[in-house]
């Protein structure tokens, strides 16, 4: 699921918009009013969809934008004189005051690209995995959930990716008698 930060330099704007996203079904991690939350949460999660306002507390959001990586989808809500402030071409705008539901189409519009832009496993690493997760799930009776999330948690421990970890997995099971 695409996450979802709001960024505004009035924090009660951020989280207004941060409601409206979360009635609709949508996870928002972190409302901020600063370039440096958003940068901290963006380290953090990697990836995702910041809506923000022109200008956060101490920096423009073209700047903020410079800082993320090319996984975070961007808009912009602000007045429309304001566009003009907006050089960077990864940043969609959107006239203030919108309403719920044009808001709720945009945030539908930026996670679908947020998921078609993700890269994706190769499809060998995606039977690895699979074999791997039937393996712990004969062994340990787990479910699916389960042995994923087993998975998912070792490779973060072991700092290796998850297609690694489940090869090694495999490889330990086969050396079994």
């Amino acid at each position: 699921m695409t996450k979802f930060a709001v960024a505004f330099h009035d924090r009660e704007t951020a989280e207004r918009i941060a409601s409206l996203l979360r009635e609709s079904g949508y996870e928002v991690i972190r409302t901020c009013s600063s370039a440096d939350e958003v940068r901290r949460t963006f380290r953090m999660i990697q990836d995702g969809v910041l809506i923000a306002g022109v200008r956060l507390r101490n920096r423009s959001l073209d700047e903020v934008a410079g800082d993320l990586n090319e996984h975070v989808e961007i808009l912009c809500l602000c007045r429309p004189d304001q566009f003009a402030q907006i050089s960077s071409e990864k940043i969609f705008r959107q006239a203030m005051p919108v309403n719920k539901s044009v808001l709720i189409a945009w945030a539908d519009m930026l996670a679908q690209l947020h998921y078609q832009r993700m890269p994706r496993r190769p499809e060998s690493d995606r039977e690895t995995i699979r074999a791997a997760k039937e393996q712990l799930m004969e062994q340990k009776q787990m479910d699916e959930a389960e042995a994923h999330r087993y998975l998912q948690r070792l490779s973060m421990n072991l700092g290796l990716p998850m297609a690694k970890v489940a090869q090694r997995i495999i490889a330990e099971n086969s050396e079994q008698p």
